[in-house]
């Protein structure tokens, strides 16, 4: 009987510590953790996906927790894992919000913001549209299953309290943030050269015809261009995720060796 208590404490405490870690990764993960989702649905999700990792790595034992502050440690770098795991995964929505704020403010769409229920802040009309349109790319990627299968893989190289710190780290993460403005060039480039080649012929115009109000004609203009370019270069937006996700996905690997014990 006490063997069995034994068991029964020791297993309860490996699913607190698989519930702190999904915890953290649906802080901040994309899709899983957008506000718009109910509450209900991500405790659902998050005792289901915790739940079925407790029984699949029911050969792995926990380090042995002498005290409190140290089961308070491990608590705290569970949740520290699940939010990085997440974070890195929310950086390609964060370059999508960035491009879509420099092109939203180069088409005079600078005033015109939405409310952002994800991210409890004003982001640019097409920001917004390209947050709508990379979730639903990202959900035909099957994004949300290479999300979930890193975050079960990250058990394989970073077991519970098989965490150590490295030198490699803040690089990794350092890079992994840089590559947020990578992206909104990338994915703002088709509509920001066009809004350029559209300002060089309105200031040849305003030269050769003096006159004429090329701000009267040149505002709806760029509207009009950014417009037709940014419905054009949709499949290089979605090509543009696409090789975004495996990058992330690339990177949080690099993050797993670093931190783990591979």
């Amino acid at each position: 009987m006490f063997e069995f208590i034994n068991y029964g404490s020791a297993r309860l405490e490996f699913l607190l510590l698989i519930i702190l870690r999904t915890s953290g990764l649906f802080l901040i993960a994309p899709i899983l953790g957008y506000r718009t989702l109910p509450s209900t649905i991500k405790i659902g999700l998050l005792l289901i996906l915790s739940l079925v990792l407790n029984a699949t790595l029911a050969n792995t034992s926990v380090p042995p927790i002498n005290n409190e502050w140290q089961l308070m440690g491990f608590a705290a770098r569970e949740i520290l894992i699940g939010f990085l795991i997440g974070m890195f995964f929310q950086l390609i929505f964060l370059g999508v919000q960035t491009a879509g704020a420099l092109v939203g403010y180069q088409m005079g769409f600078a005033l015109a913001a939405l409310f952002d229920p994800n991210n409890s802040e004003e982001v640019s009309i097409i920001s917004q549209f390209w947050i709508l349109f990379a979730s639903l790319i990202f959900l035909s990627l099957d994004g949300h299953h290479v999300l979930i299968k890193s975050y079960v893989d990250s058990y394989t190289v970073l077991p519970v309290g098989a965490i150590s710190l490295n030198p490699n780290l803040a690089a990794i993460i350092a890079k992994a943030t840089t590559y947020v403005f990578v992206l909104a060039l990338k994915i703002a480039s088709p509509v920001l050269l066009t809004l350029f080649l559209t300002d060089i012929a309105l200031g040849a115009v305003s030269k050769m015809m003096p006159t004429m109000n090329v701000f009267f004609v040149g505002f709806p203009l760029k509207i009009a261009a950014g417009i037709l370019v940014l419905a054009l270069s949709l499949p290089i937006v979605a090509h543009v995720l696409e090789k975004g996700m495996m990058f992330v996905d690339a990177e949080l690997q690099q993050m797993f060796l670093a931190i783990g014990k591979a």
